[in-house]
């Protein structure tokens, strides 16, 4: 099936998937890093206070998510994305009028829970729950909805906090975010409460019933054999993307490239995502997650080996490339390995797992920083992480083989 032909069968859930996923960015990192400064200004925070107030938010939403990722498999998709919707605008007039620590704290909870943790969920979810021969395309088209708002949505907020100030800034947010929801009510009477190929199980589902309980995820060899591969992208992102500054400085690269870097990055996810679903379609997620973290692993070994200001473009590209592949792969592994009867709980204890991973190495990191170690040992240490991760991605059983 051609991309056409996809978005004509199917364009109605593939665009709720891009929409969600674009919205989602009011509540990931590169958008709220936009607004550190003002927050710790208007708290009176040092760095690692906020650091630590940030990662216990991160932390929390990711436990909140064991649950209630796990609801989209039994309610309607729209009333699930509604609430999320409603979650998210509110958490964004909530840092603006906060007028304490706590409740700062309380809404940037709020923020990761309904935008990286319920929008971001219901974006890939419902997308991966399309047939297997087109799932690939139809999760890589939905995806690049991630990037498209890493990309637009932050600059677009440094243009609002010098206009009407950081405060109006998250309003107008909650503006946009509510006009999304609008829209998605206008577009929604077309749109049937669960399209009939979501329904339809998956080829091999290794689990029946009412569905796996945790504790059974937890003990299946094949979903342990894969977290380092599901963690390594998320957790080494954060780390990097929090400490860009410092490890701009330590390297020596101009302030100016962390702002090109991102959008090489954004454009290579784009690039790679698209192509990564197609691969997808044709070879399967399991065996495209034997290469899929070889970018991060390249970048890394950048960042350790070389401090030329020329290697900065060259380290956001390669991050990029496992960026838009991990967008589809995961996914699409989960999906293989457990089918897509109970695919909302499955990816549900993944997120979290994830969650989980990015909210701690950005605290670890930087005290590994104060304690003297350099970007480059770091990066050393992630990039065999990641050849790791990516050896043992080869005693997963293939499906499709």
């Amino acid at each position: 099936m051609t991309i056409r032909a996809l978005l004509a069968s199917h364009g109605r859930v593939v665009g709720l998937g891009y929409g969600l996923a674009l919205l989602s960015t009011f509540g990931q990192t590169p958008f709220i890093a936009v607004f550190v400064s003002e927050l710790r200004g208007a708290f009176s925070l040092t760095n690692g206070a906020f650091g630590l107030t940030y990662s216990a938010a991160t932390l929390s939403s990711g436990l909140v998510m064991i649950w209630l990722g796990s609801l989209i498999d039994r309610v309607d998709v729209r009333l699930y994305v509604t609430v999320a919707l409603l979650g998210l605008a509110s958490a964004a007039l909530g840092v603006s009028f906060a007028p304490t620590l706590m409740l700062m704290g309380l809404s940037l909870f709020c923020l990761r829970l309904f935008g990286q943790g319920m929008l971001s969920h219901a974006a890939i979810t419902s997308t991966a729950r399309l047939p297997e021969a087109i799932r690939g395309r139809a999760v890589g088209i939905a995806t690049i909805g991630f990037p498209s708002g890493e990309s637009t949505l932050p600059g677009l907020a440094l243009i609002m906090i010098s206009a009407i100030g950081w405060q109006g800034a998250w309003r107008m947010a909650s503006l946009v975010i509510l006009g999304g929801l609008l829209a998605g009510w206008l577009i929604g009477p077309r749109l049937r409460p669960r399209d009939g190929d979501l329904q339809a199980p998956a080829r091999s589902t290794t689990f029946q019933g009412t569905g796996p309980r945790r504790v059974d995820l937890l003990r299946d060899a094949k979903f342990l054999l894969f977290i380092p591969a599901m963690i390594a992208p998320p957790a080494i992102f954060t780390a990097y993307l929090i400490h860009q500054r410092y490890i701009a400085e330590t390297k020596g690269w101009p302030v100016e490239l962390l702002g090109t870097g991102i959008t090489i990055y954004a454009v290579a996810s784009v690039v790679v995502t698209m192509t990564t679903g197609s691969l997808v379609d044709r070879f399967g997620a399991i065996r495209l997650s034997h290469i899929h973290l070889l970018g991060l692993v390249a970048a890394s070994l950048a960042l350790a080996l070389f401090d030329d200001p020329a290697t900065a473009p060259l380290f956001f590209a390669l991050m990029g490339v496992t960026g838009g592949a991990n967008n589809v792969v995961m996914p699409a592994v989960l999906a293989e390995l457990f089918g897509t009867r109970h695919l909302g709980t499955v990816r549900a204890l993944a997120g979290s797992i994830c969650v989980v991973a990015s909210a701690m190495t950005p605290g670890i990191v930087g005290i590994l920083f104060d304690s003297g170690i350099t970007p480059g040992m770091l990066a050393g240490w992630f990039a065999l992480f990641g050849i790791l991760a990516t050896a043992i991605t080869f005693a997963l059983p293939n499906p499709r083989a």
